[in-house]
């Protein structure tokens, strides 16, 4: 989506060139991206045809994977929209180059000092130059490879996507030196293979391929030509000026089979020349010969989706870095100190943003970084208990009546009703004078021993003596009287049986 130009605020100039002037962008900033400071580029010639072309590399970069989009902006000074003014295109905003890309110029001759871009001219730049704008040595030979093995990384990443870089030159380059870093510039005249067929290509002078002597254009062996001259050129400063084309001239610095490389790279035939890729290769085993870069030993994110707010906590084990930095999408990057080297640490930090986690470790001269996946927070909603309970159904429960014995009567008149034969029952009597209440029960008057139908309690109600009977033992007349009451139930039995039986024929 455009941005006015009217939004962008005050601007600040910064640089003029021939085809647009740049502006530090103070108070504005892209909601993808908040913590990126801008630049705007407004265009100053050829102005529909630049639009045109800052308009198909901001579709390239949101096209691509998050982790190739982030690659790229690692190492390109990329265009993230365009800019509108009454509705016309009239310029692009980038990100502005950080402040670790420049450096401070003492000229000799004035002491007066200045602040200048570190372009990859300074790579070319004799003892003597140096000395007259009051710097030291900028890079040795090993911060040389470095940097040039980066160049040829970013390039070889967008011919990964069939994308050509085309003006590669010194002043298309930049570079910082603790840690050893390179950013390609003016990237809105990148293109892809096919639109490269349709229109000419743009050279600086002294960078010509072969092929473009007659009809200018680019491809990916034009771009791998300038990269040789790159190497080439920024391995040999002394003596050998800005415009040299010999490979030979790295014989002593690279091994025969780097020498080898290089003179394919500035073949007068593209169909000779190395992919960008085999440069690179190249270009990173001998660094690493000279240098221990970092290692990462394991590296994940623990808690990929996580309430907004809460910690989200990310595993790592690393060897030969002091820090590692994590970033979440296009958020400021979180630098965490290794305590452990190659020992596995937790690092927890509040998370509150969605996106990419990205995990780098670097040293002095090479990163490694890690695409952790996509981290994502969610919102946790407000929880009213009052406002659940009201809202929860009320269940409505009908009166029941107290339970009476009336309730069972309609069930117990389909039970057929059985007659059971009943325990004969004894007289009440008072136990004081039970012997006596026993004889004028049974036989008033009469000599119990001989009528007495209660065996046990016989031999005792036979005693004439009223004391002794009185002193018997009462548990031995409660048993007679037991046993007769089971004997009496004992014999109406099979009446009782038969009676059941009858219920269960239905014969009622």
């Amino acid at each position: 989506m455009p941005v006015r130009k009217a939004d962008l605020g005050p601007l600040t100039k910064i640089s003029e060139g021939g085809y647009g002037v740049v502006y530090r962008v103070p108070s504005f900033r892209l909601p993808t991206a908040p913590a990126t400071p801008l630049a705007y580029k407004e265009f100053t010639k050829d102005e529909a045809e630049q639009a045109k072309t800052a308009q198909s590399s901001v579709l390239f970069r949101e096209l691509l994977q998050p982790a190739d989009r982030t690659d790229l902006d690692r190492c390109a000074v990329w265009p993230r929209t365009l800019v509108e003014d009454n509705g016309v295109a009239s310029g692009l905003l980038m990100p502005l180059i950080p402040g670790d890309f420049f450096f401070e110029l003492t000229y000799a001759q004035t002491g007066q000092k200045t602040t200048e871009l570190r372009d990859m001219k300074w790579l070319n730049a004799t003892s003597k130059q140096l000395a007259a704008n009051g710097l030291p040595a900028d890079a040795d030979f090993t911060e040389r490879l470095a940097l040039l093995a980066q160049l040829v990384y970013c390039v070889a990443r967008l011919h990964k996507q069939n994308w050509l870089f085309g003006d590669i030159s010194f002043s298309n380059a930049a570079y910082a030196i603790n840690p050893p870093r390179m950013i390609l510039l003016d990237c809105d005249g990148a293109t892809s293979v096919a639109q490269a067929a349709l229109r000419p290509a743009v050279s600086t002078f002294g960078w010509e391929p072969p092929e473009c002597e007659q009809l200018n254009f680019a491809s990916k062996a034009t771009d791998v030509y300038k990269l040789g001259l790159a190497v080439l050129r920024c391995l040999n400063p002394e003596g050998a000026g800005a415009t040299i084309k010999d490979p030979k001239r790295l014989g002593g610095q690279l091994d025969p089979a780097g020498v080898a490389l290089i003179t394919r790279a500035l073949s007068p035939d593209p169909a000779l020349r190395p992919q960008a890729k085999e440069l690179y290769h190249y270009l990173k085993a001998a660094l690493d010969a000279r240098i221990t870069p970092p290692q990462v030993l394991t590296a994940k994110l623990l808690t990929p989706i996580r309430p907004r707010g809460s910690d989200v906590r990310v595993e790592f084990a690393v060897h030969n870095v002091a820090e590692v930095t994590i970033t979440v999408g296009g958020g400021t990057p979180v630098t965490v100190p290794v305590s452990a080297p190659g020992q596995p640490q937790v690092h927890a930090f509040p998370g509150q943003v969605s996106g990419r986690v990205v995990f780098e470790a670097k040293n002095r001269f090479d990163t490694v970084r890690v695409d952790l996946g996509e981290l994502e927070m969610f919102e946790v909603p407000q929880f009213d208990l009052a406002g659940l309970t009201g809202a929860l159904p009320r269940i409505s429960m009908p009166t029941m009546e107290s339970f009476n014995s009336g309730v069972l009567a309609p069930a117990l008149r389909a039970v057929p009703r059985i007659d059971v034969p009943q325990v004969p029952r004894l007289p009440a009597m008072a136990t004081g004078d039970l012997p006596g209440r026993l004889r004028e029960m049974v036989l008033p008057g009469a000599d119990l021993s001989g009528a007495l139908q209660l065996p046990r309690i016989a031999d005792i109600a036979r005693l004439p003596d009223f004391g002794a009977l009185a002193g018997a033992p009462l548990r031995a007349i409660a048993e007679s009287l037991i046993d007769t009451a089971a004997a009496t139930a004992e014999a109406q039995r099979p009446g009782y049986l038969k009676a059941v039986d009858n219920a269960k024929d239905g014969d009622w």
